[in-house]
């Protein structure tokens, strides 16, 4: 039987590097993003299956859960996030709400709702986190906070879907060569000056790249004595 995942956030960066290795290795991938065009063109462009889904919006993730309880799922990625720079004087209801809505009940909402089809098929789930959590940076104060909260229900819920089969895991990233990383709103000198921050502490001495990642995401959904556990890809930086 030909294995199915569905991957969030499946248009660029680490998801779309992740769908194209998991259908080199032989998956069944869908990729869900709520961009209609991106999300088309990357599946067109993998060979792989399109959902246009909003991970901010629970209509959207009970479609996702209705077309896979139907077949079964044995690997979802929850990467779509979203990150904008913001000190905390600009911080408002709204800006709170992008960022949980998105990074944190998007992917909880759509576990929820892809339980069946996980347990159908002894599922593995991967979330995408990001070594904010554990290595302050300014200005990214409510991107930190969600990642925080997927890290905490993540140890959590592997005890409790244990039972079933069903083993969940993270990913954290340090810094990735990725859109997001062009997309949080900063000028290209701002970029320049944060890149080379940050290559400045990295122990290997330069950005990782979204198949670096992939890889990683790969080994945790099909290692299947690996449930709760965060795995770092960071270059050495949390050494």
């Amino acid at each position: 039987m030909t294995k199915t995942a569905l991957i969030t956030g499946g248009n660029s960066g680490i998801g779309y590097a992740t769908a194209k290795l998991f259908t080199e290795r032989g998956y069944a991938v869908t990729i869900a993003g709520r961009d209609e065009q991106k999300i088309e063109e990357a599946a067109t462009e993998l060979g792989v299956n399109a959902f246009v889904a909003d991970m901010s919006n629970i209509d959207d993730l009970k479609r996702l859960g209705e077309h896979f309880n139907a077949i079964g799922l044995d690997a979802l990625i929850n990467n779509a996030g979203i990150c904008q720079v913001a000190p905390i004087g600009m911080y408002n209801a709204d800006l709170f709400s992008l960022h949980f809505d998105t990074n944190v009940r998007g992917p909880l909402f759509l576990i929820q709702e892809l339980l069946p089809a996980l347990e159908k098929r002894r599922g593995s789930i991967t979330t995408v986190s990001s070594i904010v959590t554990v290595h302050g940076a300014p200005n990214v104060g409510l991107y930190a906070a969600s990642k925080g909260a997927v890290e905490g229900f993540t140890r959590s819920l592997a005890l409790e879907l244990a039972p079933r089969n069903i083993r969940i895991n993270v990913i954290s990233p340090g810094a990735i060569d990725t859109p997001m990383f062009t997309k949080m709103g900063l000028t290209e000198e701002q970029q320049k000056m944060v890149a080379d921050h940050h290559i400045a502490s990295i122990p290997l001495k330069r950005f990782g790249a979204p198949a670096e990642v992939a890889e990683a995401v790969l080994a945790q959904i099909e290692c299947s004595y690996v449930t709760g556990s965060i795995w770092t890809v960071d270059g050495g930086v949390d050494a």
